[in-house]
C-alpha cells in the first residue's frame, strides 16, 4: 500500500478520490507534450493505484510561472477544494513542473492543498507528499527542476547577450520599417531596411519578398512635412494610399506620430534590452539578463531628411499645461458601446464631464460611437453616495468564500524544529567523530581533517534548511503585506462611517481603485445640456425647495392675490395662454428640465420665456412661490440627467459590492 493511501485512508472499502491537473505551455505543446499525452499518463497512474478518477482540470498553453489563481483550470480546482464535504482526496500531476516552474508558485499551491487535507502525487517520479520522506523527495525533485530552468535561461540569455554585443541581431521581431536578413542562419542575422528588392518584377499581384515598410515610413515623412505635422492628415493620406500598418490595419494619428518621432529611428539605432521596450529588470532596476546594447542599423532617412522633419513646425500648444480636476471614475465608467469614459475638461469648466473613449477614432477617418457625454459631478455624487451607503448595508455584501491561504507559520515551525535537530546531530558528531577516527591509525592532523570531512554533508544540509527558512520567511512577509493591502469589511465600514463623505476627488479615486469599483452605463445617456441652465429649475435647486403641486384651492388664493381676471383661467390676450397655464408650464419645466422650445411644443403656446422674464422681473414669481411654500411637491430635475447605471466592486477576493439605480 502506497504512502498516500496510508496517510489519507478513507473508510474501509472506499477508494481514494483523485483528480488530475494537466498543464502544458506553448513550448511543451510544440514538442508533442500536449494535454492528451499527459492526461493518458495521469489516468493510467490513478487506475494503477486503485484510486477513483473523479475529475480532470486542465490549463493549455499556460505558463508555469503564473500563480494558480491566474490559471483558469487550477482556479476551478481550488474552488472545489475548499468545499465541505471535501469532493476529492488528492491531485495527480504528470510532473512537478505542471504545478509551477518557480519555487514559490509551486510550493504555495502544494501547501494550500495540503492545508485543506488534500495531497499531491507526481506520476513520473511516483512520489507524493503524505510523509516527510515523500515531501522531501518532492522538494528535491522540484528544486532540481527549478535549478535546471535557471541554468537553461541563464545560458540562453547569455548567448543572446553575446550576439547583441558582437553587433548581430539578437532575435525577436524586427522594428517597423526593417526586416531580418539571413533569418535562421546562425551568427548572420542582421536588420536591414524593408525596401523593395524586386525592381520592375515586383507588382501587387506578384510582390517581392519585402513588405515595403520602409517605403511606408518614407511616404509618411514626406506627408508630415507637407501637412505641417498634422498627424491626422498624415494618417488619412497613408490610409487613402493603401499604406497600412504591419498588421494590415489603417493608421491613426498618434500611431504614425509615434513611429516618425522615435529618436532611435531617426538616429538609426536599435536598443537591445531597453527598459522602455519591457526588458525584464531586477530589484536594482537594471536589465536582469545583461546590459542594454545599442546597435547601429541602416538609416531610414538621410541626414537632410531627418533635419527637414525635425525642423517642420506643427501646431503649437500652450507651454503651461491646463490645470485639470481629478476624475475618480475615469476608465471605471463603462459605456454601452463597450468602451469606457474618461474625464475631459479643464478645471475651471463648470460643465465638467466624462467622454466615451469610443469618440476617439481607432484610425484616421474611422467611425466613432454615438455615446453622449456624462455630467461629471452628477455621476460622481451618485457613485460616492452609494459607496458610502453600501458599507452600512450587510444585505448587499455577498461572500461566496475566500480563497485558501498558505499557513507559512506551520512551515517555519517545522523548519525551526529540523534546524534544531540538525544542530543537535552536529553537536553530537563533533564530539564523537575525532575519537572514532583517531582509533583508525590516523596521525597528526588527519583525524581532525577526517572528522571535518565526515561532518561536511551535515553542515550542507543545515545550510540548505536555513536557506529554505529565509526564503519562506520572505514569502510570509510578502503575503502579510498583501493581506494588509486587502480591506477588512469591519474596518472599512468603521472608517467609512468616520469620514468617507469628506474625501477629496483624488482620495475618492484611490478608494474606488482599492474597492475595484466599476460603473456600467446601461443605456445611452441623455445629451448634456449646453448653454444656460434652466432658470426655474435653478431657483428651486439653489433654495433646496421642492417643486410644489398646484392644487385647486391654492390656485384660487394665487388668482385673488394677483388680481387675475376671470380667476386666471382666461387668456389675457387672444391666442395666448391663461395665467394658470403659464404657471403650470413653469412648474412642469422645473420638474422635467425641458427646454423652452420643447415646453412650448407641449403646451401649444409660444413666448413662454417672455412670460417668465415678466413674472420674475415684476416679482410675481416670488409672490406666487411664497403662497405655495407649504405645498407638497417633488424635487426639481437635475440640470444634467443621469442614465441608468449599475455599480459593482470588490472589497477583497470573494467579497463583492453591488448596487444599481436609475
Amino acid at each position: 500500500m502506497s504512502a498516500i493511501t496510508t496517510a489519507a485512508q478513507p473508510p474501509a472499502g472506499v477508494p481514494l478520490r483523485a483528480v488530475d491537473y494537466l498543464r502544458v505551455s506553448t513550448a511543451e505543446q510544440a514538442k508533442g507534450y500536449g494535454i492528451a499525452y499527459t492526461g493518458k499518463r495521469t489516468a493510467a497512474h490513478i487506475a494503477g493505484k486503485g484510486w477513483t478518477h473523479v475529475g480532470t482540470f486542465a490549463d493549455e498553453a499556460a505558463s508555469g510561472t503564473r500563480p494558480w489563481r491566474l490559471r483558469d483550470g487550477a482556479a476551478k480546482l481550488m474552488e472545489l477544494a475548499v468545499r465541505e464535504p471535501r469532493p476529492f482526496d488528492l491531485v495527480c500531476v504528470y510532473e512537478t513542473r505542471a504545478i509551477g516552474r518557480q519555487k514559490r508558485v509551486f510550493w504555495e499551491w502544494v501547501w494550500s492543498l495540503q492545508d485543506l487535507g488534500i495531497f499531491v502525487a507526481v506520476v513520473d517520479q511516483d512520489i507524493d507528499n503524505t510523509t516527510e520522506e515523500g515531501e522531501s523527495r518532492m522538494r528535491d525533485e522540484a528544486d532540481d527542476a527549478f535549478k535546471e530552468l535557471a541554468k537553461i535561461r541563464k545560458r540562453v540569455q547569455g548567448g543572446i547577450q553575446a550576439k547583441a554585443e558582437s553587433g548581430g541581431f539578437p532575435g525577436g521581431q524586427a522594428r517597423y520599417g526593417y526586416r531580418i536578413a539571413n533569418k535562421g542562419i546562425k551568427g548572420e542575422q542582421q536588420l536591414v531596411l524593408d525596401v523593395c528588392d524586386g525592381g520592375e518584377a515586383c507588382t501587387r499581384t506578384a510582390p517581392c519578398e519585402a513588405v515595403h515598410e520602409a517605403d511606408v515610413l518614407r511616404a509618411a515623412r514626406r506627408a508630415a512635412v507637407r501637412f505641417k505635422k498634422n498627424w491626422e492628415m498624415v494618417a488619412l493620406h497613408l490610409n487613402a494610399e493603401g499604406l497600412f500598418t504591419r498588421s494590415g490595419k489603417p493608421w491613426s494619428g498618434p500611431n504614425i506620430r509615434g513611429r516618425l518621432t522615435d529618436n532611435r529611428l531617426l538616429s538609426a539605432q536599435f536598443v537591445f534590452r531597453s527598459e522602455k521596450n519591457g526588458a525584464q529588470t531586477g530589484p536594482d532596476g537594471l536589465p536582469l539578463w545583461g546590459e542594454s546594447v545599442t546597435l547601429h542599423v541602416p538609416p531610414m532617412f538621410t541626414p537632410d531628411e531627418v533635419a527637414e522633419l525635425r525642423g517642420t513646425k506643427g501646431r503649437t500648444f500652450h507651454k503651461d499645461p491646463v490645470r485639470r480636476r481629478a476624475y475618480p471614475l475615469s476608465t471605471r465608467l463603462l459605456s454601452p458601446c463597450g468602451q469606457y469614459y474618461v474625464g475631459s475638461s479643464p478645471h475651471e469648466n463648470e460643465s465638467v464631464h466624462y467622454v466615451c473613449k469610443g469618440k476617439r477614432p481607432e484610425y484616421a477617418g474611422a467611425v466613432t460611437c454615438s455615446c453622449s457625454q456624462i455630467f461629471a459631478r452628477g455621476v460622481e455624487e451618485w457613485v460616492w453616495a452609494h459607496v458610502c451607503g453600501l458599507f452600512g448595508d450587510g444585505a448587499r455584501l455577498v461572500s461566496p468564500g475566500a480563497a485558501p491561504k498558505v499557513d507559512y507559520s506551520a512551515r517555519l515551525a517545522s523548519l525551526d524544529r529540523k534546524i534544531a535537530e540538525q544542530h543537535d546531530v552536529i553537536g553530537l558528531l563533533t564530539g564523537v567523530t575525532p575519537e572514532q577516527v583517531s582509533g583508525q591509525g590516523l596521525f597528526g592532523g588527519a583525524p581532525e581533517a577526517a572528522a571535518k570531512s565526515s561532518l561536511r554533508p551535515f553542515f550542507a544540509e543545515l545550510e540548505q534548511l536555513r536557506r529554505e527558512r529565509d526564503e519562506i520567511a520572505l514569502w510570509q512577509s510578502e503575503a502579510q503585506e498583501t493581506d494588509r493591502g486587502e480591506v477588512v469589511l469591519d474596518d472599512v465600514a468603521l472608517f467609512a462611517h468616520c469620514g468617507l463623505e469628506h474625501f477629496t476627488k483624488e482620495q475618492q479615486g484611490e478608494w474606488l481603485g482599492l474597492l475595484g469599483i466599476t460603473v456600467r452605463v446601461l443605456e445611452n445617456p441623455p445629451a448634456m445640456r449646453r448653454g444656460l441652465a434652466c432658470p426655474i429649475g435653478d431657483w428651486f435647486r439653489e433654495r433646496g425647495r421642492v417643486v410644489p403641486a398646484l392644487a385647486e384651492e391654492v390656485w384660487l388664493r394665487i388668482a385673488q392675490a394677483e388680481g387675475f381676471a376671470h380667476g386666471g383661467l382666461v387668456p389675457r390676450q387672444a391666442g395666448g395662454p391663461s395665467p394658470r397655464t403659464v404657471l403650470e408650464a413653469f412648474l412642469g419645466k422645473a420638474l422635467t428640465g425641458a427646454s423652452w422650445p420643447v415646453l412650448e411644443a407641449e403646451v401649444g403656446f409660444k413666448g413662454l420665456i417672455g412670460h417668465w422674464n415678466r413674472w420674475s422681473r415684476q416679482g410675481r414669481w416670488e409672490r406666487v412661490m411664497e403662497i405655495m411654500k407649504h405645498c407638497d411637491g417633488a424635487p426639481a430635475a437635475p440640470r444634467h440627467r443621469l442614465p441608468k447605471m449599475q455599480m459593482t466592486g470588490e472589497v477583497r477576493p470573494g467579497v463583492v459590492l453591488a448596487e444599481s439605480g436609475d
